[in-house]
């Protein structure tokens, strides 16, 4: 068996995990024979742990235990992804080990963050939880392509003060100098973390592309680090279990830059985790950072480094402006928002690049973005029509709701583009015609409009799902 499973991995990875791991080797080649372990984070700015769990009591879910809104999906396929509530963002499918890096950044509600190489937007939008909607995520991707797949993300999970980027890391060093309380660095890798789950990960591997990733790496993060203010907390992160991306990289940075600190991982996260490797001649115990290995964590491989800036200074000041709102603009956004929002619960609308957001007072633009705060609509004539992510950030604050049970065949309906009819008991806000938000054990879904006891379907085509 052990012969078996040696010949599907490289020869040169398979003798490095062999001297790294000693006794430990035959139990990490042996979980190459075991399904991969699937995740589920709850999305607690749309729902609650205990509500989610119990509309989710179906599925066997378990406690990840360095994270409280973690849980191992113990089934190989559900069909979850399908599932009404994870349409709404209710839930982010993510592989157990890469919730470990935002559990270590060890971020305060209100925080700004900076998540570099952001897609697809699994260690963002878990950012994105922590610091709450009065802090202020940054998410960058360099791949067009992938930073469309991170915005879709951001906004099926509501997020309302998020800015998307899409530029390298040099860009964002000339912008964001000093601006981010925690800055992530997910690293673009070689991969080795990822042979369970990917063949084409094994095939692409070779030493050579293990020193082309720690090169580029490297450079990210030395950009990436002059976002940082003095006193804040830079997370460095892989799935490799290559050291030359992993430990000898910190030190390697940690020789050039030393006004940091590596700082012990959370209890938690340490109890799930390898220590990490010791360098000789490394000024740091590099020890202090974490190894997860599939046959102890029960993910894929990860690597997390948590980097402490010296100092305590405030974040700078993130320059930038917005262009001024049209007359005929703001006569349809103030059209929009009073049929949609109670008289103060309307969120400020800006317009960046010809296009209109949503902004909370903290966001601020500097440099190109591909994306800021919440699409609040197109401009029609006089008219605006709403955007499916202004329903997804901000329908639990509208004025007309309309709520269905996960299991009521209604809320299908509705994901395949129908009408769908109702009543007033469907209400959970105003009874009245006009457009609202459809939510899903109440999550925000999507938009519609109430004609009469119909609701107009107003959920993206792109997004529908087949008729059932």
């Amino acid at each position: 068996m052990k012969g078996s499973i040696e010949q599907t991995l490289p020869a040169a990875f398979c003798t490095r995990m062999r001297q790294l791991l000693g006794g430990e080797y035959d139990a990490f080649l042996m979980s190459y024979e075991r399904d991969m372990q699937r995740g589920l984070r709850v999305n607690t700015l749309k729902t609650g742990v205990p509500a989610l769990l119990s509309a989710l009591s179906d599925l066997p879910l378990r406690p990840i235990p360095y994270t409280g809104v973690g849980f191992y999906l113990d089934c190989v396929e559900t069909g979850t992804g399908n599932r009404p509530l994870h349409h709404a963002g209710a839930f982010y499918l993510q592989e157990p080990a890469a919730m470990l890096p935002a559990a270590s950044a060890m971020i305060r509600e209100g925080d700004f963050v900076l998540d570099v190489c952001a897609a697809p937007g699994g260690k963002s939008t878990q950012l994105a939880a922590a610091i709450g909607r009065e802090g202020l995520l940054v998410a960058n991707e360099f791949v067009p392509s992938r930073a469309k797949i991170l915005l879709s993300n951001i906004e099926r999970l509501g997020i309302p003060n998020a800015v998307v980027t899409n530029t390298d890391a040099a860009h964002l060093r000339e912008w964001y100098e000093g601006c981010f309380d925690c800055v992530l660095v997910d690293a673009p890798c070689s991969g080795e973390g990822m042979f369970r789950k990917n063949a084409d990960a094994i095939t692409e591997w070779s030493e050579d592309n293990v020193a082309m990733c720690a090169e580029r790496s490297y450079g990210i993060l030395c950009d990436a680090a002059y976002c940082l203010r003095d006193g804040g907390v830079l997370i460095y992160a892989t799935c490799t279990f290559a050291p030359e991306e992993n430990e000898l990289l910190i030190a390697r940075f940690l020789a050039s830059n030393p006004g940091y600190t590596v700082e012990e991982l959370p209890d938690a996260v340490r109890a799930m985790t390898a220590r990490g490797i010791a360098v000789p001649g490394c000024r740091e115990d590099l020890t202090r950072t974490g190894r997860c290995y599939p046959h102890v964590t029960g993910g894929e491989g990860q690597y997390v480094c948590v980097l402490k800036k010296d100092g305590d200074a405030p974040r700078a000041p993130i320059a930038g402006s917005f262009e001024k709102l049209s007359k005929p603009e703001t006569e349809a956004v103030k059209s929009l928002l009073s049929e949609l929002f109670r008289n103060g619960d309307a969120p400020t609308v800006v317009r960046h690049k010809g296009l209109l957001y949503a902004v909370p007072p903290q966001l601020h633009v500097s440099g190109s973005c591909f994306s800021l705060g919440v699409r609040i609509g197109e401009q029609k004539g006089s008219r605006i029509a709403p955007h499916h992510q202004l329903f997804s950030a901000y329908g639990a604050q509208m004025m007309r709701r309309w709520d269905f049970d996960e299991q009521d065949a209604r809320i299908l309906r509705y994901l395949h583009g129908e009408t769908v009819e109702i009543t007033d008991d469907d209400c959970t806000g105003e009874t009245s015609e006009g457009f609202g938000c459809v939510t899903v054990c109440g999550c925000p879904l999507g938009g519609a409009k109430r004609v009469g006891n119909t609701l107009k379907n107003h959920y993206p085509k792109g997004l529908r799902i087949p008729n059932i």
